[in-house]
């Protein structure tokens, strides 16, 4: 699977051509936004706690220029562009929860958006 990714790459950065970087945040962050409201409707708030956050390999490219010239996110632990679960749900009301596997869920379908495009981004996580 991770070999085919690799093959298609070129192919998947020629999806992102015809979107602007902040039509890929916006549709990133409702899948983030959509599949945290499912996750809880289906299994309600659990208690460990814990953070979240999508990095970006390598910190380059349209889509991170985009993210630092509006000042979202920062430079991840050992490399890439790291972007927390707080800046992608901005004032929605889960934005503040604890739940570790809240965010995860949230984290992961941001990602997925990331990787349609061909951008290489992963959900990060630990407990706190």
């Amino acid at each position: 699977m991770l070999k085919n990714l690799e093959d298609n790459k070129e192919l998947l950065q020629f999806n992102a051509e015809g979107k602007t970087p902040s039509e890929i945040w916006t549709e990133a962050c409702v899948a983030c936004k959509v599949a945290v409201e499912e996750y809880v409707a289906k299994h309600g708030e659990p208690l460990y706690c814990g953070f979240a956050n999508v990095k970006i390999t390598p910190a380059k490219g349209r889509f991170v220029k985009f993210l630092k010239d509006v000042d979202v996110g920062s430079l991840g632990y050992k490399g890439g562009w790291r972007v927390s679960y707080y800046d992608m749900m901005d004032d929605h009301n889960m934005a503040g929860t604890q739940s570790m596997d809240i965010k995860e869920e949230g984290c992961q379908a941001f990602a997925s958006v990331l990787k349609k495009y061909g951008i290489d981004a992963y959900m990060e996580s630990r407990a706190d």
